[in-house]
């Protein structure tokens, strides 16, 4: 394999490292509707920390994307897995959801998921 080869490598494997470090400390699992709530599973594989989450809804009905709500709360992560809670009515569709977790005014990720109710 050539020098500029390896470099090349190195440089890819160095981007990754960089580009996933925030994400490494906790992960969103299993989003749920019970018909009153959203319901998100975030596992914190780190310390305890507050951080923000915002989660924003779009409605996908009639072959578009509708935003029809966006909220934040302050939530407080203890080791482990934790359920947050976003109180929210969706009416029966298909709805798209935009899950971001915020540290000090920095987006640590994003997850984007599909909701049928």
């Amino acid at each position: 394999m050539s020098r500029i080869g390896v470099v090349t490598g190195l440089l890819i494997i160095l981007a990754v490292i960089i580009v996933s470090a925030g994400c490494l400390s906790y992960s969103i699992g299993t989003v749920l509707y019970d018909g009153d709530a959203v319901h998100v599973n975030v596992d914190n594989k780190g310390e305890a920390r507050d951080a923000a989450m915002q989660i924003t809804v779009f409605d996908l009905s009639g072959f578009k994307q509708v935003e029809v709500d966006k909220i934040v709360h302050s939530v407080h992560l203890s080791p482990g897995t934790n359920d947050v809670t976003f109180d929210v009515a969706l009416e029966p569709g298909s709805y798209r959801l935009f899950i971001y977790m915020m540290q000090d005014g920095e987006r640590l990720g994003c997850v984007i998921e599909d909701l049928e109710v």
